[in-house]
């Protein structure tokens, strides 16, 4: 399966929501965004006039709504990033490092470089690639988060602007984004011109091309400009999460992700521009190519490594119950004396009836002799038999899955950290 389709996946399990054309009836319990491809000439037309985000699914949503006014318009202004603007981002990153798209993610990068990744090198990466500033054609600070997902001015034109739940506030509810900082503000600040479709876009709700107008606020001098896109495109439905993980992934040097990916039987190419030492994301958007089969306008690069396993999708879901430690690398011979250790964090009660643990290679372990509930503060130390799971000492991961075969937690550890027989790594 292509990365870039495992990462939609895992985005709809998560904080995706599934976009529909027009004409579909949405599930409101999954959430969804309706797509009207076809205009009706109107300056006021709705390239998405429809969207249910459930209450599950608004966290990061609302999380990244808070970064979007923090931002010079221009690109040539300087940047003044304040104390509670850097806790955002925090916030936004500490919230989406282990989600399911980024899972994904992290998985493709560790099995295309040989490495593990940590949540704290993930979070690094991510900090790296899409927030740290740069300069590049006499514009002092530039990060690819503001342009991609905020959009900046160029003279008249915008720049950027990739997000579909920016593009959606702003096509109605621009004060939630502003947060009242602009007296007056109008919250309709997008004019639609057109829509840039060909070879069937218009079939395919996963993603937009138009031409737009934005009035753009400007904080730094308290108004408001007019900024016209000749032509912008953007994917739909995806969460920020999901975005940040395929752009991290096409993004990454050592990954080497392919250039064009399939979604839901259409091609795209992944137009990537990074900054001049390859270390940030300049701009990354797709580009519509076709439907699957059709070879016109095909880009050179491959859907698929066939160098990665393609893993299938593994649903991630939050869980008090958590894997805190590991002996991998017993002493003497390792077989029938390695453990995993669980505690349960929450204040309620938790079964494991039914749960599983799993390596790197995906061979399982159900703890069909563990006992089945596990008390609040309570530990468990899981002895593993003989053929069941593999703890490698070159290096590898745990995973603990509910009886739903959903991710509760995942671990990775190193070759260096299980050179020492008889330790027992902490988590």
């Amino acid at each position: 399966m292509d990365i870039y389709q495992q990462i939609w996946d895992a985005d709809q399990t998560g904080s995706g929501v599934k976009p529909i054309l027009d004409s579909q009836d949405g599930d409101s319990g999954q959430g969804y965004v309706k797509v009207a491809a076809v205009a009706t000439g109107e300056r006021d037309f709705k390239v998405l006039p429809e969207v249910q985000i459930p209450a599950s699914k608004m966290r990061t949503y609302d999380l990244v709504r808070a970064l979007f006014d923090n931002y010079a318009l221009d690109e040539a202004d300087p940047e003044v990033e304040t104390p509670q603007e850097r806790e955002e981002v925090h916030n936004l990153l500490s919230a989406i490092v282990d989600s399911a798209p980024m899972q994904v993610a992290r998985r493709y990068v560790e099995e295309s470089t040989n490495t593990v990744v940590t949540s704290e090198r993930w979070y690094s990466t991510l900090l790296e690639l899409w927030f740290r500033r740069f300069s590049q054609g006499g514009d002092p600070e530039l990060s690819g988060f503001e342009h991609v997902f905020v959009g900046e001015q160029e003279g008249a034109k915008v720049q950027g602007y990739h997000f579909w739940y920016k593009y959606y506030l702003d096509d109605g509810l621009a004060s939630t984004i502003d947060r009242h900082r602009l007296p007056g503000f109008k919250d309709d600040g997008i004019i639609y011109l057109r829509g840039k479709y060909g070879n069937g876009q218009e079939k395919f709700p996963e993603s937009v091309t138009i031409s737009f107008q934005w009035e753009a606020p400007d904080y730094e001098r308290g108004a408001t400009r007019p900024l016209t896109k000749p032509i912008g495109g953007f994917f739909v439905g995806c969460s920020v999460e999901g975005l940040m993980a395929i752009g991290a992934v096409r993004a990454h040097m050592g990954a080497r992700a392919p250039k064009e990916a399939v979604i839901n039987g259409a091609r795209y190419d992944l137009k990537m521009f990074r900054s001049a030492n390859n270390q940030n994301i300049r701009t990354f958007f797709p580009v519509y190519l076709g439907p699957v089969g059709d070879s016109t306008n095909a880009s050179s690069g491959g859907t698929t490594r066939p160098d990665v396993e393609q893993l299938p999708v593994a649903i991630t879901v939050d869980s008090p119950v958590r894997i805190i430690a590991a002996l991998v690398n017993p002493l003497g011979d390792d077989e029938g004396k390695e453990t995993v250790t669980l505690i349960n964090t929450g204040s309620a009660n938790v079964s494991l009836e039914g749960w599983f643990l799993l390596d790197a290679m995906n061979n399982r372990y159900v703890l069909s002799d563990q006992s089945n509930v596990m008390a609040p503060a309570a530990t468990t130390s899981i002895t593993l038999p003989k053929n069941s799971i593999q703890l490698s000492n070159k290096g590898g991961e745990i995973r603990l899955l509910n009886r739903d075969g959903q991710v509760v937690h995942r671990v990775s550890y190193t070759k260096g950290q299980a050179q020492e027989q008889g330790r027992t790594l902490i988590f």
